[in-house]
């Protein structure tokens, strides 16, 4: 798969010197194509051995409950089989979606041995930067 057959929802750019993968969501999606667009990115994700992921998510609206499940049991454990070793997710300033995101890694952590790193920001340049950091 490549970038250019994601959804057209979705937009990726790829950093090969850095092992990157920038995706960006371009409109609020259904819960259908929400997951129809993870599916694509973990495809991309696995045949390209990507060591970081970049997800701009600033105009998904808020993934729902079912949505979150299902992320918990079909693409999380399949990650985590992943070379990816850094997750940066940008969203708007919604402490409710930053709160539920956050629930969602707690759960992981819990339920998987999480091993990557996942954190959220508010801006592109603090994603990259933490994303490129050496830890």
């Amino acid at each position: 798969m490549t970038p250019a057959e994601l959804p057209n929802y979705l937009s990726a750019r790829i950093v090969p010197d850095e092992n990157l993968l920038h995706v960006t969501w371009l409109r609020s999606v259904s819960s259908q194509e929400y997951r129809d667009g993870l599916k694509a990115i973990k495809k991309l994700i696995f045949e390209n051995n990507f060591k970081l992921w970049l997800a701009d998510s600033r105009l998904l609206a808020h993934v729902t409950f079912e949505d979150q499940q299902w992320i918990m049991k079909e693409v999380i454990p399949l990650l985590l089989k992943s070379q990816l070793q850094k997750v940066a997710r940008v969203v708007n300033a919604d402490v409710f979606s930053y709160i539920t995101f956050e629930n969602m890694m707690s759960k992981a952590h819990e339920n998987y041995n999480v091993e990557g790193h996942m954190e959220q920001f508010t801006s592109i340049d603090a994603a990259l930067s933490w994303l490129r950091m050496n830890d």
